[in-house]
């Protein structure tokens, strides 16, 4: 399931770059204006700490938005600024938790970011992709995907892009595996819906799909070189994050593109990344 969360910025508002982490408080917030057990439990409970949350969002979009750099001898602060009419996406498979932030937010009317407040217009659901066992996927046009791992024994996370592993992981490896992590995750959590998607039973609904189930291609260019991605860099509470932007071609069960269309591509997507939609075909 995704929803479009409509805004209206009355005045333009300044956002810093990393404020993602602001719009994911925000969703907290509004999460808990509904089911303050729900919230306190997503964010801070044992059955979720530290797990996959299995819900997304997109950034925030807007009809204009500039980019102004940092000024050091000006002492002005580097950031973005939107103006306009203004959206962002959130995505889930599990119905409960996307109800209550949707009634959280008509409720409220207001959406703050930081110290930011944007008014809400609308909540509406998006229309889903026809389902098939061959996909084109992108992030969204202000979105981006993160692959990353941790080696062991050393403590710095190493990130991967399309075409280009990090210390001999690949990016395509990494998606497929982290596909397979959010579909146990879902079972966990909700296992009646994976075995609505699946037609499996609650004893063969965990180990119904494994990575040699999905294929994942980035495509190639007439001369048979990468086509061209872009990278992003972020700094989210201090901790630099590196995302990248590309269209991702999924062979895979239907279950496990319905899991892409809910949950997103990659990690972090609870921190703003890998909000997903379909894309013409790129293999």
């Amino acid at each position: 399931m995704q929803i479009v969360i409509s805004l209206d910025v009355e005045t333009p508002i300044h956002l810093p770059f990393s404020y993602y982490p602001d719009m994911a408080a925000a969703l907290y917030q509004a999460l808990a204006a509904a089911d303050p057990a729900l919230a306190t439990d997503l964010h801070e409970g044992a059955a979720h700490r530290n797990r996959i949350k299995l819900f997304a969002f997109s950034p925030l979009h807007s009809r204009t938005c500039e980019v102004h750099p940092q000024d050091i001898a000006a002492r002005k602060e580097g950031g973005l600024l939107f103006k306009g009419p203004s959206f962002f996406k959130l995505c889930s498979p599990w119905p409960e938790l996307m109800n209550r932030i949707g009634e959280g937010l008509l409720a409220k009317r207001e959406f703050r970011i930081g110290s930011q407040l944007l008014r809400v217009v609308s909540v509406r659901l998006a229309v889903p992709p026809q389902f098939t066992e061959s996909m084109a996927w992108r992030p969204t046009k202000t979105g981006s995907v993160v692959t990353s791992w941790s080696p062991k024994g050393r403590d710095t996370k190493l990130f991967a892009f399309p075409g280009r592993p990090a210390d001999g992981q690949a990016s395509e490896a990494l998606l497929r595996t982290n596909l397979v992590h959010k579909w146990r995750r879902l079972c966990e959590i909700r296992g009646d819906i994976a075995s609505a998607w699946s037609g499996l039973g609650p004893e063969a609904i965990r180990d119904a799909f494994s990575v040699d189930h999905i294929a994942i291609c980035f495509g190639l260019s007439e001369a048979g070189d990468r086509k061209a991605f872009r990278t992003r860099l972020h700094h989210l509470k201090g901790v630099p994050v590196r995302s990248w932007q590309a269209t991702v071609a999924v062979t895979a069960p239907v279950p496990v593109q319905r899991l892409i269309w809910s949950c997103g591509l990659g990690e972090m997507n609870s921190m703003g990344f890998g909000l997903a939609e379909e894309a013409p075909s790129c293999c």
